[in-house]
């Protein structure tokens, strides 16, 4: 990732790459479509059993990238306030905090919080399912910021509580927009985050105490990280589909270096393409997973979005 300095932009090409003139503007944000290289777009996923045969392949990256201007873009928030109200995954402890001073008595305010690392909005980073792999802190801060890739599944958990993302949903986005690639962050709208203040619709329990919400398929997220997808964000309180008992899409994702963001919010204010998401997850030492603020921009009202 390259800034220039005095201009106000940020690009997402690499070294060398061709850019086109119009993304050169000040307080602009230039947004590689998919690729790495304009030139060289990422390779066609290898078939498998998940890919319906004789599906088209997936259509080639955007040769023009769009253009967002940070002086103007609205700025969404992802997250969820932390409370002690907040749902959680069965097992894990309420946020807590406690005053250590006030104004009036100590002329500052100040206070004390404890949290489990993968409660409220939150980053999973590889070594929470992986042993030796990288933990949080070591995650490098340019896999933290992308394009987002808006796969929206509502219809679909409408009918099905326990939809898993598939790859034709994804292939479905690709028709629509452009390969997905190593700089893209996908997140999935599933319409789950409306449920976040009432904690029972959120876990959505049945009389056995099995959690019933979407998440991703095992197949999509090997899909996604033959892509080169560098994270994967969802509005529920899982990647897992919540009757999961041992996490194979953890283990897939996170297993093979990607990270993941869970419990998103307010999904539904952005475009299926066209925004930059930022994350921004507390650097905790050795940390399997910690909370996180995610912002995205996205493009003012009649500005061009690929």
């Amino acid at each position: 990732m390259q800034k220039a300095h005095g201009t106000g932009i940020v690009s997402f090409f690499p070294a060398g790459a061709k850019v086109a003139a119009h993304a050169l503007c000040p307080a602009a944000l230039a947004l590689s479509a998919c690729a790495p290289a304009a030139a060289s777009p990422p390779a066609a996923a290898p078939p498998s059993a998940a890919h319906a045969e004789g599906a088209a392949p997936p259509p080639a990256a955007q040769a023009a990238p769009a253009v967002l201007d940070v002086a103007t873009a609205r700025v969404v928030d992802l997250t969820h306030p932390i409370t002690p109200e907040m749902p959680l995954y069965p097992g894990n402890k309420p946020y807590a905090s406690e005053v250590l001073s006030t104004v009036e008595k100590d002329a500052y305010y100040s206070s004390r919080f404890a949290m489990d690392e993968h409660a409220g909005t939150h980053v999973d980073a590889p070594a929470h399912f992986m042993a030796g792999a990288a933990t949080v802190e070591q995650i490098a801060p340019e896999q933290f910021v992308g394009p987002a890739a808006v796969v929206d599944v509502t219809a679909k958990v409408a009918a099905s509580p326990d939809h898993q993302v598939t790859v034709d949903d994804l292939r479905g986005w690709e028709a629509r927009h452009g390969a997905l690639g190593a700089r893209h962050i996908v997140l999935i709208r599933t319409g789950w985050g409306a449920r976040w203040s009432d904690r029972a619709r959120y876990l959505n329990q049945d009389a056995k105490g099995v959690m019933h919400f979407p998440g991703v398929s095992v197949e999509a997220s090997r899909y996604l990280r033959e892509r080169g997808v560098r994270g994967v964000g969802i509005d529920t309180l899982s990647t897992d589909p919540g009757p999961s008992q041992t996490f194979e899409q953890h283990k897939a994702f996170l297993g093979a270096g990607g990270y993941h963001i869970e419990n998103l919010a307010n999904l539904d204010q952005l475009p299926e393409a066209g925004a930059v998401v930022v994350v921004a997850p507390l650097p905790l030492s050795r940390g399997s997973g910690a909370p996180a603020r995610v912002l995205a921009l996205v493009p003012a009202a009649g500005a061009p979005a690929k």
